[in-house]
């Protein structure tokens, strides 16, 4: 079991280092599961609004809700992060990968739903797995992972070096 995580110590501050790292290894032909933030553009967008790009297949995922442009609470959809599971699940399901990538172990993992179960298949697949995780669900992390994630700088040449040896066993 191969799981690793950069600690974000500020909202989406990961997010960077794992575009870099998906897009090199897309690059050198890696076929990769799990998804990236993208966020809303628009009119009626608000700064917080997020869609979810699914790494196998490109597609768009919308995971906010539209509260409004003076509401204050949270806008994630918690319905539609299921359902982004769903599908990048299936995904996985259907065609082997190299590596798993979420962006955010959050609120939704943290109790066990959205993308929870999909890191679950992933490491059952034997697809090694590679997450952002805030201070707030930390530790949460930490006990799912069971003492085997190994944290990881906030650096792409890191998180490659940690990958590389195993995208190498992992194709054979």
């Amino acid at each position: 079991m191969q799981i690793a995580f950069i600690h974000a110590r500020s909202r989406g501050a990961a997010d960077d280092t794992l575009r870099s790292v998906a897009a090199t290894l897309r690059a050198r032909g890696h076929h990769l599961a799990g998804v990236l933030p993208e966020p809303c553009t628009g009119p009626d967008r608000h700064a917080c609004d997020m869609d979810l790009i699914d790494l196998a297949t490109g597609a768009r995922l919308h995971i906010s809700q539209k509260l409004g442009r003076h509401a204050t609470g949270c806008r994630l959809d918690g319905a539609a992060i299921e359902t982004a599971a769903m599908v990048v699940a299936g995904g996985l399901a259907a065609a082997p990968a190299d590596l798993f990538i979420l962006n955010r172990f959050g609120k939704q993992e943290a109790t066990g739903h959205g993308f929870h179960p999909v890191i679950v298949s992933a490491l059952e697949r034997d697809v090694p797995v590679l997450v952002g995780v805030n201070d707030l669900n930390r530790p949460t992390f930490e006990s799912f992972a069971a003492g085997l994630a190994v944290e990881l700088p906030d650096s792409p040449r890191a998180v490659l070096g940690w990958i590389t040896p195993h995208l190498r066993r992992h194709a054979a």
